[in-house]
This record gives C-alpha cells, structure tokens and sequence, in this order.
C-alpha cells in the first residue's frame, strides 16, 4: 500500500517528490556524514585503521552479510585490524567502493594527520564508458591523488592507472585480491552435476556478459546435450528491461530449461555455490581484477575467460584464455563458437585443471594479502613519527 502511495506520488508531482528526496538525502545522509567527518581524530598508538565504507562512518560488512566487488577486501582486513572510527591513524579506500563524499572523507582526514592508502581497481575507458570516461576518471583521479601509498589490484590496474590517471608520485605494490583457502575449497560432500556445468559468476552489469555465456552455451549443446549454465548476481539497469531481455532470450535461444539464476550471494554462500559446477566462464571484457578468479580456484573450478585486462595474472594454467584484439576505444568479443571449443578443451581434462586451479589459489592467500597490508601500515606510520 506504501509501495503504491509512493509510485503514485512520484508521477503525480515529480517536482514535489524531488524536492523531498533531496531533503531526505540532505538530512539523513549528508549532515550525519558530515558529522562523522568532524568527528574524526588522529590516533598516536598503533595501527588504527578506518575503511571508508559505501555507509561511512559505519564498518565494512562482515561474511555473513551480503557484500561484492571492493568491499569483500575491507571485509578481510577488518578482521585483523578492526575499524576505528573516530579514532584513527590510517584511513583505507578502495577506488570501486564508492561514497559521495570520498574525496571530502579524505581531505579532511590527511588534514587531521591521517595517511592515506587507496586500493586502485580498474579505470573509465572509451570501450565501456563512452564519453563519460573523462569525467569518470577526474573522479577516480582526485581520490588517487590522496594517496600516501597505492595498491594496484594487478599490473593492468597499474598500466591503465598510468595511462588515464597519472598517479602521483608516492610508494606503490601490487597486491592481487586475497581469498582464504580455509573457506574457499573443493566441497567434496557435494556430488558435482553429471551434466557439463557452467557458472558465470559475480554481477551481470553489462548485458553483453550475460549474452556472450547465452550464446556460447548454445554453441555447446550441439556437442553436450545436457550442458547446463548458473548465472549469479545481479543483472545490468534498467532491471525490468533486462529481465524482460532474459526471459525473450531464453526462449528465442530454447535455453529456458538450460539456464539457472541464483540471484546475489554472500562470502559464506560462495564454496557451495561454486561448488555445483565444473569451470567458471568469465565474459567480462577487459577486467582489471575480479575477486571471483581467486575464490573460484581455490574451489578447484578452472576459467575459461576473455584474454584481456588483469584475468590472465591470475588464472595463469589453470584454465584457457580466448584471445581478443585489446582496445581502449570498442569492447571486442571472442566469437562463442571459440569460447565453447575452449570449455570444452578445459572439460575434457577437468581433473587436471581443477588440480592447476587449486595450486594457483595458493598465490592469492589471505595471510598473505594481510602480512603485506601489515607491513605497508607499519611502514607508512613509522616513516610519518
């Protein structure tokens, strides 16, 4: 009934229903926000860390709560270095977590005496973003300009950082998306499908992912039957269109039955997930350091991926990479007639792979990705006393 008021108001008197929106946003999320900011204080003892989370002043979300993409990082390093707020020395920001005031967040923060370490993602180019890359990277720029220390996400992070942003000139690592092994690992309880099972995983936010692994599914039915695909996430905006897009192109494509969607799933959900397929299919162009790789390994599922961005650092033999012309300026895709012959290579030596991707999870271990972000704290505080 409140659903139906609100639509009704919204269409009825737009003008009026923006003006309320604004205030609301104004009250209850800039004016706390700004509160939060004044409330900020240097710590002089330790390592005090604050994650400028997407609800900041609030901390990042533990592995029970539903989270994707940068935020599962903070998740892991809050778990050693828990959140301080007020109260800090280290203000940490992850450029594809995004908040309002970010850029705000850190000026006053450094003016307060706080060091700044921001954990790059990728970068806006022509290919993806059109003629909003210049404006989106300005964004992306002022942030990075804060920082004290950089870590890249993987060297196509670093290159393309170079190539739009022109980082400043401050200490810098690469540091790969961690996963723990404890948690991410074969779920041998759990019967694997009989049937060839794809998975493409993470968030279908452009609509040619979803559209590519469709296709390359088709192609694969001449040869397997019963093969079967699970896609997770959520779909690319304006929901109702590209929900109306699925569903005419299952049915076009006679993929209807062939086809599950798990809809979003949270850190402790993933193992099991994974779980019931065989390989992961990523179809994202140009990918600067999916989180999903790693974890995916580490469950012992090999990739079959487009060979571009940062994908192929991370997946190394423990799959097959598509070759694509790489451009800045268009998304070029694999034709899914090579895409299925790669899935189908990767399947027919399965056990092989699946020993591959296990052993090169091992280079992304979360102890690893905490000592380094230990040192890289220590290091930052004792050159600053």
């Amino acid at each position: 009934m409140i659903r139906r008021f609100i639509d009704f108001f919204k269409y009825r008197f737009p003008r009026i229903f923006n003006v309320v929106i604004f205030l609301r946003d104004i009250i209850f999320i800039r004016i706390p926000d700004w509160i939060g900011i004044l409330r900020i204080r240097k710590s002089n003892d330790g390592v005090a860390v604050l994650y400028l989370t997407s609800k900041f002043p609030e901390r990042p979300v533990n592995r029970r709560e539903f989270t994707h993409g940068g935020s599962v990082k903070m998740i892991y390093l809050a778990e050693t270095f828990p959140h301080a707020f007020p109260v800090a020395n280290l203000i940490y920001t992850v450029s594809s977590v995004g908040h309002p005031l970010q850029y705000d967040i850190l000026v006053k923060a450094k003016k307060k005496g706080l060091q700044v370490v921001v954990n790059h993602n990728g970068v806006a180019f022509p290919a993806w973003a059109g003629k909003d890359y210049i404006a989106f990277n300005q964004s992306l720029k002022r942030v990075l300009d804060q920082a004290d220390f950089i870590v890249y996400q993987s060297q196509f992070c670093k290159l393309s950082a170079e190539r739009y942003l022109s980082p400043p000139d401050v200490p810098s690592e690469i540091i790969y998306n961690p996963v723990d092994l404890q948690h991410f690992l074969p779920q041998f309880h759990v019967e694997k499908p009989k049937s060839l099972t794809l998975l493409l995983g993470g968030n279908q936010y452009e609509k040619y992912r979803l559209e590519l692994a469709l296709k390359t599914l088709f192609v694969l039915l001449k040869q397997v039957p019963d093969a079967r695909l699970i896609v997770t996430g959520m779909l690319w905006r304006p929901y109702q269109e590209a929900q109306e897009w699925t569903t005419r192109t299952l049915f076009e494509m006679n993929l209807t039955n062939r086809v599950i969607f798990t809809g979003p799933y949270t850190q402790l959900d993933a193992p099991l997930l994974y779980s019931t397929a065989h390989l992961l299919i990523h179809t994202k162009y140009a990918d600067p350091s999916p989180g999903l790789i790693p974890e995916a390994l580490a469950c012992g599922l090999p990739v079959v991926y487009i060979k571009n961005g940062g994908v192929p650092e991370l997946v190394g033999n423990a799959g097959i990479g598509v070759p694509v012309e790489h451009s800045w300026e268009t998304v070029n895709l694999p034709d899914p007639e090579v895409m299925a012959d790669a899935v189908l290579q990767v399947y027919s030596r399965i056990n092989k792979y699946s020993q591959n991707a296990r052993q090169q999870a091992r280079n992304f271990s979360l102890e690893t990705f905490v000592g380094r972000h230990k040192d890289i704290f220590t290091k930052i505080l004792d050159t600053k006393r």
